[in-house]
């Protein structure tokens, strides 16, 4: 049998029509999970219209859960993140708590959620920003590698190619 990476099985199986948006949101991150394997939880966000808020569509923390459309963010709480991953589709904060980009989490998500470390990549559809894909690393900080950017950026290119607008 032939031995297929994670990225190349992620795109053959978001290349499925028939294959509903919550079981292409599992494949997401179980895929995103075996190929970062610092970040212990892994979570897709979906842009609102306005592209001010956005709402988690799936977390997976070991098993993939979608009961979590009432963790949204908003912009006007976190300006920082938001013009940071607009402008540049990506956040690397191995220290989340005290980065420029993600301190505005600290208080309300971060602490929380014990959440040290983030690593943040953007996809599209017609060129227009959709969604998050988000790496977190829980209970200890890490610090996120080349490989880690580079596996995020090619899954947020897969994703940008199938995922539903």
């Amino acid at each position: 049998m032939v031995d297929i990476d994670p990225l190349t099985e992620l795109t053959i199986k978001l290349s499925r029509q028939n294959l509903s948006e919550d079981k292409k949101n599992i494949a997401i991150c179980t895929c995103i999970k075996k190929t970062v394997p610092q970040a212990n939880r892994i979570s897709l966000w979906r842009f609102e219209d306005d592209r001010q808020t956005i709402r988690c569509v799936m977390r997976h923390e070991g098993v993939p859960r979608n009961d979590v459309n009432n963790m949204v963010l908003r912009q006007a709480q976190f300006p920082a993140y938001f013009d940071t991953i607009l402008k540049n589709e990506l956040v690397v904060a191995s220290d989340a708590r005290s980065h420029p980009d993600t301190t505005d989490f600290t208080e309300s998500y971060l602490e929380p959620n014990k959440i040290y470390s983030v690593l943040d990549f953007m996809f599209h559809q017609n060129f227009k920003p959709v969604g998050l894909l988000s790496c977190e690393a829980v209970g200890r900080p890490v610090k996120w590698g080349d490989r880690d950017i580079a596996v995020m950026k090619r899954a947020a290119g897969i994703i940008s190619m199938f995922y539903p607008g």
